[in-house]
């Protein structure tokens, strides 16, 4: 589903771009992304596909001001099959949390920068990654689940790391630079403890 996603971003990208830009990008994504052209077009052999092979057929089905329509097409028919064929399962819905308790606190930012952490700046206090949604924090274990509202809204932030112990009391949120950091700055808002 993620490289529909992705097909149909590039294709609306590209959209608004000269004919003579869309057919080679659309001959790449052909090859790049398994669509099933033959299951688009039953004349074009998949076992023959070569980047001159997806150029002729692109220039001769898609020549003209017809373009659009044949490419909507393909796309529509794509989705049909590989998107909603499992249309009948259910989504799997995000978790519904429930609020523990709440406080006021400090809340800091910090970026992965030697000064602003250990000698592994890329790794968290339990071991994994840095990424957006971590936070580091004292008071809380591992795994806790927190929101921020007054700042970030529903966006839930995952405790991974940990902070100098003189800051027991504070939050504080990873960014990719140092320069988001700064920007956010010190606030003092409310945390919510999830369940």
């Amino acid at each position: 589903m993620l490289r529909a996603l992705f097909l149909f971003q590039i294709i609306y990208i590209i959209m608004s771009k000269p004919v003579k830009i869309i057919y080679p990008v659309i001959a790449l994504i052909l090859m790049a992304v398994p669509i099933s052209a033959a299951a688009a077009f039953p004349d074009f052999a998949p076992d023959q596909i070569s980047t001159q092979s997806v150029w002729n057929f692109l220039q001769e089905q898609y020549s003209g001001s017809s373009f659009y329509d044949k490419l909507t097409s393909v796309l529509e028919k794509f989705a049909a099959e590989k998107i909603f064929r499992n249309a009948d399962q259910e989504v799997p819905k995000e978790p519904q949390y429930t609020v523990k308790t709440t406080k006021k606190i400090l809340v800091t930012a910090y970026s992965s920068t030697p000064d602003q952490t250990d000698n592994t700046p890329y790794l968290t206090a339990n071991g994994s990654f840095v990424k957006e949604g971590v936070l580091a924090c004292n008071f809380l274990a591992f795994g806790t689940k927190v929101r921020l509202p007054e700042i970030y809204g529903d966006k839930v932030f995952v405790v991974a790391d940990r902070m100098a112990p003189q800051n027991y009391h504070k939050a504080d949120i990873w960014m990719e630079s140092r320069t988001q950091a700064l920007e956010f700055g010190v606030k003092i808002a409310k945390i919510e403890i999830l369940n």
